[in-house]
């Protein structure tokens, strides 16, 4: 089957696009590239001006809020892992703005609190993005919630990328030995 060339502006062949592409898929890459551009900036900001990930940032946050929490506490209310807030409440505890300590109704529970240090950090803060796209996603209908939940759930489906991990905003995962990140995965998933 020979492919029909057109020229570039250089004039060198290029082959010809097999067909229009679908105006909802513009649509959706453009809205997904926003999205991401939009997330990038904010995270960049929160580093530079405050020298924490975007994702410390948003635990800071709501260990501000609500005092006292456990680690699976704070899964709960991040959306995300135990592990993966685990290792962001230990990055916290290293740079003096979390203590973890016994509760003292139950000594078998740890609870979390901003050291004084956190807790200006947080006053010096500005909203993060992740309670921007929580109280945006709030705002639609629960069908719209559900439809673009579904959508996206089979559109990563669909492209291979159902199986990457789904971690934490702008947690940042360790390298293994080889430098690669944990958990990554080579090409497309098997189906």
């Amino acid at each position: 089957m020979r492919i029909t060339e057109i020229r570039n502006r250089r004039g060198s062949l290029m082959p010809k696009p097999k067909k229009k592409r679908q105006p909802d898929l513009s649509r959706a890459l453009n809205a997904v590239r926003r999205m991401v551009r939009g997330l990038r900036s904010a995270a960049e900001a929160v580093e530079r001006e405050l020298s924490v990930s975007a994702a410390q940032l948003f635990v800071l946050r709501e260990l501000g809020q609500v005092p006292n929490q456990s680690v699976k506490d704070l899964a709960m209310v991040t959306m995300t892992t135990h592990s993966t807030v685990s290792q962001v409440v230990g990055q916290l505890i290293t740079k003096g703005f979390v203590t973890r300590t016994p509760d003292l109704s139950d000594g078998r529970r740890a609870v979390l609190r901003l050291t004084r240090q956190g807790a200006n950090l947080v006053k010096r803060s500005r909203r993060v993005i992740q309670t921007d796209l929580i109280d945006g996603f709030d705002i639609l209908r629960k069908s719209e919630r559900r439809a673009l939940a579904n959508g996206l759930e089979k559109w990563l489906d669909a492209s291979g990328l159902s199986r990457v991990p789904s971690r934490m905003l702008f947690d940042k995962p360790f390298l293994d030995k080889r430098g690669s990140r944990a958990g990554a995965k080579s090409g497309r998933s098997q189906r």
